[in-house]
């Protein structure tokens, strides 16, 4: 039987983490694993549009040898994305103290950086050239045929693939810029109202659904109310996720930050269900 509280020595080495070398290091090396897993899947498609190319462009009389599509590319991706998802999650959780969101550009848009610097490397370096522009050659019985607007489509793939991917990677990224400058002013928001705002019990008065063991997170939509300074009731409904074993009850008392210069503000109202000692608690993916 172990004399130490498993969860207070949790708290206490994740409090170890926060801000340390090692836990930046291993953030660096999970983002690096995260671009790296993108160029593997990059290559894993560009192998299979080369595959439909070749099969388009060349004649299936011809003489060309097939193209390396590295069929090992696509099960190699899957794997190595897991693991470096996980690694750069877990360590840039820890290095930030935040449980919520991640600081930097997320794994997506670095997974899809990878994954666009490899197909651009592997459609411009690796992928060969038809038998002969504008016809499919048949040296076999002499029946060339003249592509139609289908295969000369197949053939731009040497362009429009890498610059697909381009396109969703800039999208991504800017997207991600949007969505931690809009956490930024949250935290900003709670930083102030946790200053100069005021804590009072609430209620909650709605929950639709409930939290699943399966998933890290469940999306609920769910009400609370509580009285302000002045005595008036105000309602406030969202959703967000919560994991499992933390999602509110109906009925059940929760913790109401506001702040009482604009108490009818629901972007300066926060709330959590468990004790609210640190920031973190008032903080949940979701609506603001």
């Amino acid at each position: 039987m172990s004399t130490v509280d498993p969860q207070q020595a949790r708290r206490e080495r994740e409090a170890r983490y926060r801000g340390s070398t090692t836990a930046l290091t291993m953030t660096v090396v999970g983002a690096v694993l995260v671009v790296a897993a993108g160029a593997v899947g990059g290559l894993a498609v560009s192998g299979f549009v080369l595959r439909v190319r070749t099969a388009m462009v060349n004649s299936i009389f011809s003489d060309s040898p097939d193209p390396d599509t590295h069929l090992w590319a696509a099960p190699v991706a899957v794997v190595t994305t897991l693991v470096a998802l996980s690694v750069h999650t877990r360590w840039n959780h820890r290095w930030s103290g935040r449980t919520t969101d991640l600081v930097g550009p997320g794994p997506l848009p670095l997974w899809l950086v990878g994954a666009t610097a490899c197909t651009w490397w592997a459609t411009t370096t690796q992928w060969p050239a038809p038998d002969r522009v504008g016809v499919a050659v048949d040296p076999t019985f002499g029946h060339d045929e003249t592509w139609g607007a289908g295969t000369w489509v197949w053939y731009a793939s040497v362009w429009w693939l890498p610059g697909l991917f381009t396109v969703v990677t800039v999208l991504a990224l800017v997207a991600g810029g949007t969505t931690r400058i809009g956490r930024g002013a949250r935290r900003a928001r709670l930083t102030d109202v946790l200053a100069h705002g005021r804590r009072t019990t609430g209620e909650v008065t709605a929950v639709g659904g409930g939290t699943t063991p399966d998933a890290s997170r469940t999306l609920l939509r769910w009400t609370f109310s509580f009285v302000d300074l002045h005595g008036v009731r105000r309602w406030v409904e969202r959703t967000e996720g919560f994991t499992h074993g933390t999602a509110p009850v109906l009925g059940e008392a929760v913790t109401v930050l506001y702040d009482p210069a604009r108490p009818g503000d629901r972007t300066r109202i926060f709330t959590t269900t468990g004790p609210g000692d640190e920031p973190e608690d008032f903080l949940r993916p979701g609506t603001t």
